[in-house]
């Protein structure tokens, strides 16, 4: 089992990932002095405010991180976007293209909202079955680091099955699920590609 990496721990492995810096000035910046905490996305993390890239037309930038499990990762912000994303790519620019890519995607699937929020009503109440499977999740806009760290949080860390029924009521406690949901559906050709197609005739009694 991991264990939760201590503040001055973390803080020493943060300093190191700073790139062309002396022994002398990592042990000074270990001091933390430039160490942001943050919790996001069920992922709790520092990161460094002075280990900042930004990508090549602007609209991207990365910080270095470390997760309080000690796993190091690329926190990326886009343009007009609060919330950044976890990336645990190997150096920003794949970090950059996996964010853009999921940005997109979420962008595709809240397009069609009301029809996940009809599907996870259906599982609910059970005019709708079918299971979710971890490859749903990893298919999903939902980032790999947290969907593990949502699953440990709950003490699902080692399933790779659950039921839809289930999963949409814990849509109730957190939205975000719902990608999770969509991806399901799509594989179980509830709704279908492209977005505009509409919900099976199996939901009609689901969305009074």
């Amino acid at each position: 089992m991991t264990k939760t990496l201590t503040k001055v721990a973390a803080f020493r492995r943060l300093a190191h990932e700073r790139q062309m810096t002396s022994l002398i000035d990592r042990d000074i910046i270990a001091l933390g002095g430039d160490f942001i905490p943050l919790r996001s996305d069920w992922v709790s993390l520092y990161y460094d405010t002075g280990y900042k890239v930004c990508s090549d037309d602007g609209s991207q930038y990365a910080y270095r991180a470390i997760t309080t499990r000690g796993e190091l990762l690329w926190l990326v912000f886009s343009t007009g976007k609060s919330r950044g994303y976890h990336s645990e790519a190997s150096c920003p620019v794949g970090a950059f293209e996996e964010a853009q890519t999921a940005l997109a995607h979420r962008r595709e699937v809240k397009s069609r909202w009301d029809d996940v929020t009809s599907v996870a009503r259906a599982l609910r109440r059970g005019s709708l079955r079918f299971d979710v499977l971890i490859e749903d999740a990893h298919n999903s806009p939902l980032c790999a680091m947290g969907t593990r760290h949502f699953l440990r949080s709950v003490g699902m860390s080692r399933i790779t099955r659950i039921s839809g029924f289930k999963l949409a009521w814990l849509m109730l406690v957190e939205p975000q699920l719902g990608f999770v949901i969509h991806q399901a559906a799509l594989r179980e050709s509830v709704l279908n590609e492209p977005s505009t197609t509409p919900l099976m005739d199996a939901l009609t009694g689901a969305r009074g």
